[in-house]
């Protein structure tokens, strides 16, 4: 295991863990030393600190900060390197609803063919977008459907969701796979997919998009309730091949990369080596359930328990990756 990164730097990947019923300290946990980090020594921007802000983390490592005073949005880089990048004024959503919302970024903010950050409201059926370089949020209400039985039918909401070359994919389906584009209005449509072996339809699975070097992938994850052993813990990584239309069965992510995923369908992926994290590995958090990671290598699973975490004394917390990004 990599020594822990300098004071003078961000502890970073890092698990960001607070209250979501009430305002309070956050506790930043290095996912390298699996261990909380001093107060102090996080080296993160100080918005990141403020319990008040509104804060949501992106899959490409900028997070989304709308200051609690001022209502100021913009998007952060947490090391620093860039700084940030001004956007208007989010306003029209609350700050609660906020907090339990997916952000993700269709490129990188200054991609030559644009930038479009979206919110993904995960209870209600709500997208909020802009387009970087324009003026103004957009609040959009969709129907993409239902889904059930004669006996129960429920409405279809937009989880887990990745953006993979400008588009946005999500709700893996059996035989198909959701896309939404912005055109610059959101368009939805699928893409039919052929026959896979994937095991995410049978049992309680937990399904997560995650993009990686312009791949699509899929991790499936099968968790024990609380208390059970590790031996009642399942995953599976399916990569997307878009020529033939169909999920593929993977046991390497690639060089040197980890995936991360945790509570409300975060999902995202970075370099291993260079964080002083263990590659060809998922990260797992089940901070809502025992306050654990979960690392998973090769079919073999280490829980590192996270009690020491005590950040809000509540049992209603939560957690999200925070992740730099990789140098192009």
């Amino acid at each position: 295991m990599a020594a822990s990164p300098s004071s003078h730097r961000p502890v970073l990947p890092c698990l960001a863990v607070e209250c979501r019923c009430c305002a309070s300290n956050r506790t930043f946990i290095s996912a390298a030393d699996k261990k909380p980090v001093a107060d102090g020594a996080t080296g993160l921007p100080s918005e990141l600190l403020d319990p008040k802000a509104a804060v949501r983390p992106t899959p490409l490592g900028w997070v989304l900060v709308r200051e609690p005073a001022s209502g100021s949005t913009y998007l952060l880089d947490p090391q620093s390197r860039r700084g940030k990048i001004q956007l208007p004024p989010l306003t029209g959503i609350d700050g609660d609803v906020l907090k339990y919302c997916n952000c993700l970024l269709s490129d990188q903010p200054s991609a030559p063919a644009g930038c479009v950050v979206l919110l993904v409201e995960l209870i209600d059926r709500v997208i909020w977008y802009h387009h970087i370089g324009t003026s103004g949020w957009t609040r959009h209400a969709y129907d993409i459907g239902t889904q059930g039985d004669a006996h129960y039918t429920d409405e279809i909401h937009i989880v887990p969701i990745a953006a993979c070359h400008g588009r946005f994919y999500f709700n893996c389906f059996k035989n198909e796979i959701s896309v939404l584009e912005f055109c610059p209005g959101p368009v939805f449509s699928s893409i039919k997919l052929g026959a896979a072996d994937v095991d995410w339809f049978r049992g309680t699975f937990h399904v997560f998009l995650v993009e990686s070097e312009g791949d699509l992938f899929a991790v499936s994850l099968k968790t024990p309730m609380k208390y059970q052993p590790p031996e009642f813990l399942d995953a599976r990584v399916y990569k997307m091949d878009f020529s033939r239309k169909r999920w593929c069965l993977v046991d390497d992510l690639g060089d040197d990369r980890a995936f991360f995923v945790a509570p409300f369908y975060f999902g995202a992926s970075c370099s291993a080596g260079k964080h002083g994290i263990q590659k060809n590995c998922v990260y797992f958090v089940r901070y809502l359930c025992d306050k654990s990671c979960i690392v998973c290598s090769d079919g073999v699973w280490q829980v590192h328990s996270l009690h020491d975490a005590e950040a809000p004394s509540s049992s209603f917390l939560s957690a999200s990756w925070m992740l730099p990004i990789d140098p192009k």
